[in-house]
């Protein structure tokens, strides 16, 4: 089994929709586009979006058949099977950014779709993050989450590596844990009605033997430990 499928085996939900938040950091919108095309290739009507904000599809390859910027464009389109999409709006303020589709109709954008998924979370390109109150922006509608980790922040200092941090304190093991048991850590915002995992990316940058003992963290939700560029995992 490679890591998509996995993580697929993981989420699965009762419901006949799939609907996906990505937090933390390390990989999100990689992530995201991965998940896209495995849902699409499966015969799916896909859409990615995000509750937060997205590099500009102007700028970035989602690699979706289709790209909605436009409110009534998005309505107007018919998703067929094996067709993914995406539909993010315009951000005034910042032309390398896109932002969540307004509150009013994040309910609504799904109704099309088969699996949704939604990067909810910001982390400004760190590998690592302690929530504020105000993120990770997941939805009611949300039935499964994936809370990310990079690996990249293995053996660094916190300040330099995890947003939200300041701590001098190197990211060990035992960081990890205390990420994990944090209520402003990883695992902020999930709750039992969401199919969660945690999902350590980037494990090609660390050894073996510390790869073996994020399997090991204590925690309620399964820990995938792998590449998401390389779909592999340990």
């Amino acid at each position: 089994m490679d890591l998509l499928d996995k993580i697929d085996s993981l989420i699965k939900s009762d419901s006949n929709k799939l609907i996906i938040g990505i937090t933390g950091a390390g990989g999100k919108t990689t992530t995201m586009i991965a998940l896209g095309q495995y849902y699409r290739d499966k015969g799916n009507k896909v859409l990615l979006s995000t509750t937060t904000k997205v590099q500009s599809p102007r700028f970035y390859n989602f690699e979706v058949n289709h790209v909605f910027i436009d409110e009534s464009e998005f309505f107007n389109h018919t998703p067929k099977n094996g067709e993914s999409v995406l539909f993010v709006e315009k951000h005034i303020m910042n032309a390398k950014k896109a932002i969540a589709p307004r509150d009013e109709i994040l309910s609504i954008i799904t109704n099309n779709y088969d699996v949704v998924i939604f990067e909810a979370d910001g982390a400004r390109c760190l590998p690592c993050k302690i929530h504020s109150d105000r993120d990770p922006v997941i939805t009611e509608d949300m039935n499964a989450i994936i809370a990310m980790v990079g690996l990249s922040s293995y053996g660094d200092m916190a300040a330099n590596v995890v947003m939200g941090e300041n701590s001098t304190q190197i990211v060990d093991i035992d960081y990890y844990q205390n990420l994990i048991d944090d209520e402003r850590g990883l695992l902020k915002g999930i709750n039992e009605n969401h199919n969660a995992i945690i999902f350590f990316n980037q494990f090609d940058l660390i050894d073996d033997k510390v790869a073996d003992s994020l399997k090991h963290l204590k925690t309620d939700y399964p820990i995938v430990v792998g590449s998401i560029e390389k779909n592999i995992m340990i």
